[in-house]
């Protein structure tokens, strides 16, 4: 059989993302299409760790994702002598936290030692996230650029690049009624770290440039104000956008979608927790997350890969940013 074979000739149904742009990808990680297929199914990729993802996941995103992001870990983890650290970056409610979740416990069944981390890991303790957050026209209590501690995540990473031990917080969203705090603090000695944030890789931009979006209702101007302020908090991250050695985008082909995705995350949550966002305060945060930052910037971010994803979730597009069409 060709190593240039496609899904249906390996019994994978339902995979509607290019081959050309994915193999693509496979080569970077130092496969070809048939070796990594071959090797997952040896290693029982489709079932790997299974009890971390969401029941009814699909397999587009279990071969256009998941193992292949396992793979990018594989390939790090061979220099032994070098901590890494990989970005993951997507809209609130599209299923990076149970990526995540897949991934750490995948990979440690590898016998690959990661973790993974949030920018949400790292929001400042509730009294001061209450105070940085005040005033803020969506009035929600967290998740916007500012409300993190960022001398302590860059702390973090220092150390654990130094020492090869990781000490990082962890944050409950569901304590204070659904605001969120702090919660403890993990420690672990991972080879690999992963990092994930909703606006992670996003660069800061001329306030005299930045784009007006198409909104209902259109921006007003304290969203407008700021919207330019949020610039100024964004210059802060970028000393941590440095530490990453390779940043995958989950891309949203059509940006509304998180609206409807982060109202299923909070109503999951509920049901499991008793405790979440809901009624004006989870409106408002779906505003924010429309009209806080530009939507250019988050279509945009500094990624080497991408994997792009329809308001159903489906992978449409997996591949390394710089194969994308001039259009895309």
């Amino acid at each position: 059989m060709s190593n240039h074979c496609c899904w249906s000739e390996v019994g994978i149904k339902g995979i509607k993302f290019p081959q050309q742009s994915f193999e693509r990808l496979l080569e970077d990680l130092d496969w070809n299409f048939l070796d990594w297929f071959n090797y997952w199914i040896a290693n029982d990729g489709e079932t790997l760790a299974n009890t971390s993802w969401p029941k009814g996941v699909k397999q587009d995103w279990i071969w256009g994702l998941a193992l292949p992001l396992l793979s990018e870990i594989k390939r790090i983890s061979k220099d032994q002598s070098k901590s890494s650290i990989l970005g993951i970056s997507a809209l609130p409610g599209c299923g990076k936290s149970s990526l995540g979740s897949w991934l750490e416990t995948s990979s440690n069944l590898l016998n690959l030692p990661i973790n993974v981390i949030s920018l949400d890991d790292f929001y400042l303790p509730g009294e001061e996230l209450a105070k940085a957050m005040d005033g803020n026209p969506w009035n929600v209590p967290r998740a916007l650029p500012g409300s993190h501690e960022i001398k302590l995540l860059e702390d973090t990473i220092i150390n654990w690049k130094e020492t090869g031990d990781l000490l990082a917080p962890q944050f409950d969203k569901a304590l204070r009624a659904g605001l969120g705090d702090r919660s403890g603090w993990i420690k672990s000695k991972p080879q690999v770290l992963i990092l994930e944030g909703w606006f992670l890789g996003c660069k800061p931009i001329y306030k005299s440039q930045i784009p007006v979006d198409c909104l209902e209702p259109s921006l007003t101007s304290r969203e407008v104000y700021y919207r330019e302020k949020i610039q100024d908090e964004l210059i802060k991250y970028e000393t941590i956008w440095k530490h990453l050695q390779r940043t995958w985008h989950i891309k949203a082909l059509d940006f509304s979608s998180t609206c409807k995705w982060k109202i299923d995350q909070e109503t999951k949550m509920f049901e499991l927790r008793g405790s979440s966002l809901k009624g004006d305060l989870l409106n408002s945060f779906v505003r924010m997350i429309q009209a806080s930052i530009p939507q250019y910037s988050l279509n945009n971010l500094d990624s080497d890969v991408v994997i792009k994803i329809n308001e159903s979730r489906e992978v449409l597009w997996a591949g390394r940013t710089v194969d994308q069409e001039p259009s895309d």
